[in-house]
């Protein structure tokens, strides 16, 4: 179907917050969340991807509909799809480099039930059961940043999977000792969420990741 849009606003139909939704057992899922640079009609499979991130779960961001095409998010009052956005725009921005076309940042979890309360969203998984992961685990991102928080005993199980992600750059801010670390966080380490964070500890070190994956094309 071809839609026009000559004779519409255009705002209507654009977003920088895409993914698939999908219901099991009742309960929704998101799957291949994308956080676009810019704002845009309508995204493409073969989009170009500029990096990831590794979250705990979607919270607030849904859509109402379960479909297997990416469709525009509801941010619902979710807080860390702009924020990442804002964050990594400014990067850009201080490399000096324009994003290309169509590019996004691949958004991770280490499970896909939306919930925004993780107590609950943790006992609804455990009572689902086995879950397939996002098929877009199984690409190769240009850099990795993880954000899923502190310690934990009942995430930890779920977060040695990531272990084996392909990326030649994996990073995160180490609360701890208010660093950025250039490996995958251990399951003992505080890989610090964007909440609270102070964008300029990370700014600087995104964009000369940028402009190094530049410089390898």
């Amino acid at each position: 179907m071809v839609y026009k849009y000559e004779n519409l606003n255009l705002e209507r139909y654009m977003s920088c917050f895409w993914a698939k939704f999908q219901l099991i057992e009742e309960h929704l899922f998101r799957f291949d969340t994308r956080i676009y640079l810019t704002n845009i009609i309508e995204p493409k499979e073969d989009d170009l991807c500029v990096g990831a991130i590794v979250g705990k779960n979607p919270g607030s961001a849904k859509q109402s509909a379960s479909s297997n095409e990416l469709q525009a998010i509801k941010l619902d009052g979710d807080k860390l799809l702009p924020t990442v956005r804002n964050i990594i725009t400014s990067a850009y921005s201080k490399a000096q480099i324009i994003p290309p076309d169509q590019a996004y940042i691949q958004v991770l979890n280490l499970f896909y039930l939306c919930n925004p309360n993780l107590a609950c969203a943790l006992e609804t998984i455990n009572n689902i059961g086995d879950v397939k992961p996002c098929s877009s685990e199984f690409k190769s991102f240009p850099w990795i940043w993880y954000v899923w928080g502190d310690s934990s005993s009942r995430l930890s199980p779920y977060k040695k999977r990531f272990s084996c992600l392909d990326s030649p750059n994996h990073f995160f801010f180490d609360n701890q000792v208010k660093e950025v670390k250039c490996l995958p966080p251990s399951l003992n380490e505080f890989a610090k969420h964007t909440q609270g964070l102070k964008h300029e500890y990370v700014i600087p070190y995104i964009a000369n990741l940028i402009k190094k994956a530049l410089r390898r094309f």
